[in-house]
């Protein structure tokens, strides 16, 4: 596996560490040493009484209906349901609304009354910034981003923190909102312990089963002890309580993390095929657990591909993205570098590697070999009746740029690709609405001074876009090739465009 050191290994395979035992043991110890300090203190009940009702049911309700999202997204997300994803959407949502308004009138309530700000703690304070930070994040990516099915992402991630084998890399390609909000999450849960929220560990059930008036004799008053047998639940305790607490949710996650499968590709290859990924997969992970193959596929990406590879992930229709997710199945990738414009293995590995700048689509260079041949291999079973890849042209040895060279590319950029690019390469030529991808969406030319090329733009990158050109579908062109041209005359197109177009920062070395 690629080494993922420094502060990405820090965040996604230790942090994670710290915030739980923190969540879990430090209640422990505040009960030990400051039982009586594990409560609300007082939230000045008499002060603006209707208000505080209306916060604490919008702000106690919407978390829990947070909470069960969240866990429906991590059982779907792992085991690859559609469905259980996008009720998870639903439900934390709506939950996050409620919650997030919750915490807002609250906090509003905590300042504008003097009573209630000559009793506040500082983190009265924290908390709420928290709660509403964590849960705009979220919801801005919910209702603005459109960035749905990252759960299909996160999930594999969480769950191999209870295998005790983090797999930071599955993080890597998740959206930067996405990752802020995971680690505001974790952070909150290390800090939860510390604040007054601690009472939500000893939420009193006994409540509802205790007698109206309780009698403390000689020898009834030890009873509030740790022991967790049969008789306790007469009248269960907060430290009992805690215990059955922390267990059944150590247990829940345990077995979700280590007892659920990975998705299957069942019904969408043929059992052969699926039998023989399978094996292969086998194989692998004898030498060290990770994710690859299809359930790999889902983790990474399924959100905006789908499950299947039709290009109708969760997230297919995120304004963030420049252009539609591709249909793998169809086959019409456009980065291409062969004579007969179907993309070889290594075309497919130059864009899960590298990504493709300013589109949507990431970069997974995080990935190890094995896991990124897995996701290669599961497109070529997705991809229905791929045709054979053409011979890979051959970039020769670039010649010395020269003042001659760049005149000769000026004069070949003029005659080839002013009609779609434009006289300056603004992306203003003539042809520029009649230019359509195989879904029919249009596509306009290439901004070369100010957007970034997709594919890269090194000279390698440069000389394959001209020579072997962008296909549309089959025997259609997106871009035409100019393999014709001949190297010098392609070497040449390429010194002007570095030198008179292409803006310096986008000369790449991949």
């Amino acid at each position: 596996m690629n080494d993922y050191l420094g502060s990405s290994y820090l965040i996604w395979g230790v942090f994670p560490y710290v915030a739980l035992t923190l969540f879990f043991v430090v209640p422990f110890i505040r009960m030990v040493y400051r039982p009586f300090g594990m409560s609300t203190r007082a939230s000045g009940i008499f002060l603006g009484r209707d208000i505080l009702g209306l916060a604490t049911h919008l702000l106690h309700w919407g978390i829990f209906l947070v909470f069960f999202g969240h866990l429906a997204g991590l059982i779907g997300g792992i085991l690859g349901w559609g469905a259980w994803v996008g009720a998870f959407f639903w439900m934390a949502t709506l939950g996050g609304l409620a919650a997030i308004t919750g915490s807002i009138i609250a906090l509003a309530r905590r300042i504008q009354v003097p009573e209630m700000r000559a009793m506040s703690q500082p983190d009265d304070y924290i908390v709420h910034g928290f709660i509403i930070a964590i849960l705009g994040i979220a919801i801005y990516q919910a209702l603005v981003h459109k960035i749905w099915g990252v759960s299909f992402t996160a999930a594999p991630w969480f769950a191999s923190l209870w295998r005790f084998s983090p797999q930071p890399e599955l993080m890597a390609s998740a959206p930067l909102l996405t990752k802020l909000h995971v680690l505001l999450a974790f952070a909150f849960a290390a800090y939860f312990p510390f604040t007054k929220l601690i009472h939500a560990w000893t939420l009193p059930v006994n409540y509802l089963v205790r007698p109206y008036q309780v009698l403390r004799t000689a020898a009834k008053k030890f009873q509030n002890g740790w022991v967790m047998g049969c008789w306790e639940f007469k009248g269960v305790t907060d430290k009992s309580y805690m215990s059955y607490l922390a267990i059944g949710v150590l247990v829940v996650l345990g077995l979700i993390g280590l007892t659920l499968p990975g998705p299957s590709m069942d019904g969408l290859v043929q059992e052969a095929q699926a039998t023989t990924m399978t094996a292969a997969r086998s194989d692998a992970a004898r030498s060290r657990p990770v994710l690859d193959g299809y359930p790999l596929y889902v983790s990474q990406c399924a959100r905006c591909h789908g499950l299947e590879g039709q290009g109708d992930g969760p997230g297919a229709k995120s304004p963030t993205f420049a252009a539609v997710p591709r249909d793998l199945t169809a086959g019409h990738f456009q980065f291409i570098s062969t004579s007969n414009g179907v993309a070889s293995d290594a075309d497919l590995r130059h864009v899960v590697v590298n990504g493709l700048e300013g589109s949507g689509m990431p970069s997974f260079s995080r990935l190890s070999e094995r896991q990124v041949d897995s996701l290669i291999e599961t497109v070529n079973f997705l991809w229905k009746g791929r045709p054979a890849p053409g011979e890979r042209i051959q970039v020769p040895p670039r010649p010395a740029t020269t003042a001659a060279m760049i005149a000769q590319g000026k004069q070949e950029y003029a005659n080839q690709c002013t009609v779609c690019h434009g006289a300056n390469g603004a992306g203003d030529g003539v042809l520029t609405k009649l230019r359509t991808d195989a879904a029919g969406h249009v596509i306009p030319p290439r901004n070369l001074r100010t957007e970034p090329l997709k594919g890269g733009s090194s000279p390698t990158q440069l000389y394959y876009r001209i020579a072997a050109g962008m296909p549309r579908a089959k025997d259609e062109w997106l871009m035409p090739h100019y393999a014709n041209l001949g190297p010098e005359r392609i070497w040449a197109i390429i010194a002007y465009l570095e030198q008179d177009i292409l803006p310096p920062g986008q000369v790449a070395n991949r």
